[in-house]
């Protein structure tokens, strides 16, 4: 299902010193293969320059242009529009129409701009040279890296979007004896920036998690939310674009004890995901129960006004036994009001022995469907959770693209590639009416 993305390191004749030191990582990722059909339309450039490759890839993909006369002055320092241009398509952008009247990469900056990658003050002029630490900066952004909190590996520049480049192998520094050098403010030439830029939308164009670098599954709705749009306030998080609609709800079962809902509906929430039950994780177990605070949380829940989902905590080891915790969990449903999500949530125990260790893709997806089909013949909205290890290496998300999903990910925004409808986006939230610590989540969905 997925694929490790290995590559030898090219031999490059003709490379010069400081693009080798700076295009360390481009080079030990590989080079492109030059396109098949492809024509060199440049009259500067020939097979036999280094930079070559890098050029014909990004070419033939129209991420990268020649100047009207026919060359691509590979030499030539990089202007700063044409570098924007090439760092957001090569991120992913698409086209950006120009502003009417202003300079061809406007329309480039303007997107950089709305999404807070460029403030005005960092703007440079889009005709004139541009600086090593604004690419960095600027492309750290668009491929939605974090600062890193490392110390910094060079000596002249401490900043922790550079930082997150060098961690991912992304960019490199000049080694000045035993030390580090990024030269901050130098300018690149054409060729370095199209070496870089390949860099760019090549670890674009995968998943990266952990050590994992992941193929993208073309049957998989792509997620498009926006990080910057996500706000946390005073524990309770919103996504503010407009076209959506979004609420907040909490998950509970028995850990969390009797439950005060006419005090959490005040306090802000507007759906509750209840444990139904689940099945013992023990070898020597698999036994299925329902949650002590099942019923008492539904009717709680419900006389409040809330919208009211549940979920499973699946241990199957096979389809025939999801179906059997389906079926389970179908029949305490009986006369309760369920409006929100009928929920598959199959989960890797990593603390102890458990009868799941060894469960492989094809028989978790198998068992996910196997649920779901019959939640969805009862006439619920099916649903599967999990976290994104479990999303990315267990499961094979081609297989169940045809559910929505629910994430689990506590961070500041979530960053998993593919689409979601549910985000538990902590486990130590406080509401009114729960004792200790809750899981919070935040549903979107169309308006």
């Amino acid at each position: 299902m997925h694929t490790s993305i290995r590559r030898t390191l090219p031999r490059l004749a003709g490379l010069s010193l400081s693009a080798l030191l700076l295009l360390q990582p481009a080079l030990a990722a590989g080079q492109p293969a030059v396109p098949q059909g492809w024509t060199c339309p440049f009259s500067d450039t020939a097979q036999g320059d280094w930079f070559y490759p890098f050029v014909a890839s990004l070419n033939s993909q129209g991420v990268v242009n020649g100047y009207p006369d026919g060359r691509f002055g590979p030499n030539d320092t990089t202007r700063a529009g044409d570098s924007i241009i090439m760092i957001l398509k090569a991120a992913g952008s698409g086209d950006q129409e120009p502003v009417p009247g202003e300079h061809y990469a406007s329309g480039y900056a303007a997107y950089a701009s709305e999404r807070g990658w460029i403030t005005p003050e960092q703007l440079p002029e889009l005709t004139g040279p541009v600086a090593r630490l604004f690419i960095a900066r600027l492309a750290a952004q668009a491929l939605g890296l974090a600062p890193s909190e490392a110390g910094s590996p060079f000596r002249d520049l401490d900043d922790g979007y550079v930082t997150a480049l060098y961690e991912k192998g992304l960019i490199a520094g000049f080694r000045e004896g035993e030390e580090l050098f990024f030269r901050p403010e130098d300018s690149m030439t054409r060729a370095e920036v199209s070496a870089v830029v390949w860099q760019i939308q090549e670890y674009a164009s995968h998943i990266h998690f952990g050590s994992h670098t992941l193929d993208i599954l073309k049957g998989v709705p792509v997620n498009s939310y926006r990080s910057e749009k996500f706000v946390l306030a005073d524990d309770r998080m919103t996504y503010t674009a407009d076209g959506v609609a979004t609420s907040l709800g909490v998950d509970v079962s028995s850990y969390q004890g009797e439950i005060d809902w006419q005090a959490v509906a005040a306090d802000g929430i507007d759906f509750a995901m209840i444990r139904a039950g689940g099945r013992y994780y023990g070898l020597d177990s698999g036994t299925i129960f329902e949650d002590a605070q099942f019923r008492a949380n539904v009717q709680g829940a419900s006389r409040v006004g809330l919208e009211v989902g549940v979920y499973f905590f699946s241990q199957a080891v096979s389809p025939e036994e999801a179906e059997e915790e389906a079926r389970f969990v179908l029949d305490l449903l009986e006369g309760c009001d369920i409006t929100g999500p009928v929920v598959f949530d199959w989960e890797n125990i990593s603390s102890a022995p458990a009868r799941t260790d060894g469960v492989d893709s094809a028989t978790l997806t198998a068992m996910a469907n196997a649920f779901c089909n019959l939640v969805e013949e009862a006439g619920y909205q099916p649903m599967i959770y999990f976290n994104q290890y479990i999303a990315y290496l267990l499961y094979n998300l081609e297989g169940v693209a045809q559910y929505p999903f629910w994430l689990a990910q506590y961070t500041q925004s979530p960053d998993f590639y593919y689409d979601f409808q549910m985000w538990q986006y902590t486990d130590a939230g406080q509401v009114a009416g729960i004792q200790g610590k809750a899981d919070l989540n935040l549903r979107i969905l169309p308006r």
